[in-house]
């Protein structure tokens, strides 16, 4: 059985690994308002065809808004699948975007707050979250002039990590391997450059209250503010109703330690956290609910962690 999961998850990764290759290959050559509309179309037959993470995303907004009706759940789910095909599109084709082109279509709030995190000249460390598209958001900030690099989790198959670690280093930014990223995000801040770090998934160096419920979170961000003072900036990149987006950065956070690490950690990740969910209660189809939130807390409140 073993053996048979193994085979079926090579293959599976083989696949999608393909798929996307052919998805880059179509999604570059076609117009932005075009392979918008085909990103849509695909993120509507995603939800139609994956009972998994169809199931997953109903499941994680019933869980988020329990006074919400079936419709609502339904409703909202489509159209984070919708979003993410959108996403998905714009991500692809990116990389040969002109910056006149994505400015068509893209503007920026905030930019003052950036440049005097810059100032300060400790590096800074972009917290945002798995919510509207963070990826085109990245690529733009670059084109501005900013050092930027991100810190990513690998795919499960090698091919697929390639090639999107290489559309996005063609975007502008560096990807730093998750779980083997300190050494350079310390490299990085001390550069004077800034590291994007998305909190939002299941980790379980901490837990903090999200939707009025445990999530396990990494601490990375709080790990290396107190460490280095690199300023912590939270920005979202808000898609609008006609598919143009809206990046909004807000003011630097900065936290004194308090001589408990691990109360400061748990501090500032739910500050955080705080911040996000403020952005998902106002836009809750522009987060990517298909990823289990709360595992961690369930599986530490049931003993199995």
């Amino acid at each position: 059985m073993a053996a048979k999961s193994a085979v079926r998850k090579r293959l599976e990764g083989l696949l999608g690994r393909w798929a996307l290759r052919g998805a880059w290959a179509l999604f570059r050559l076609l117009p932005l308002r075009a392979a918008q509309k085909l990103g849509a179309g695909l993120g509507r037959l995603a939800y139609a065809l994956s009972r998994r993470y169809r199931r997953v995303a109903i499941e994680n907004l019933r869980r988020a808004f329990p006074d919400w009706t079936p419709q609502q759940v339904k409703t909202t789910a489509q159209r984070v699948f919708r979003n993410f095909g959108v996403s998905l599109a714009e991500f692809l084709k990116a990389p040969s975007m002109t910056q006149a082109e994505i400015e068509r279509i893209l503007t920026v709030v905030g930019l003052e707050h950036l440049d005097a995190a810059f100032a300060e000249g400790k590096g800074v460390l972009l917290i945002t979250g798995h919510f509207g598209n963070w990826e085109l958001m990245a690529r733009y900030i670059c084109m501005l002039g900013y050092p930027v690099a991100v810190i990513a989790r690998d795919a499960d198959d090698p091919g697929t990590t390639e090639l999107v670690t290489m559309l996005r280093e063609r975007s502008g930014y560096r990807v730093f391997p998750r779980g083997n990223a300190a050494r350079l995000v310390l490299k990085a801040l001390r550069a004077n450059e800034a590291v994007g770090i998305l909190p939002d998934q299941n980790a379980g160096d901490v837990f903090v209250e999200f939707f009025g419920q445990k999530a396990g979170s990494v601490a990375g961000p709080a790990v290396f503010h107190l460490r280095t003072g690199a300023p912590l900036v939270p920005l979202f990149n808000v898609r609008l109703p006609d598919d143009r987006h809206r990046v909004e950065i807000m003011p630097p956070l900065r936290f004194e330690p308090s001589g408990d690490a691990q109360a400061d950690y748990q501090r500032i990740m739910q500050a955080l956290h705080d911040v996000l969910e403020s952005y998902v209660r106002r836009y809750p189809d522009q987060w990517l609910w298909l990823h289990d939130r709360w595992k961690s807390a369930r599986k530490r409140l049931s003993g199995t962690l």
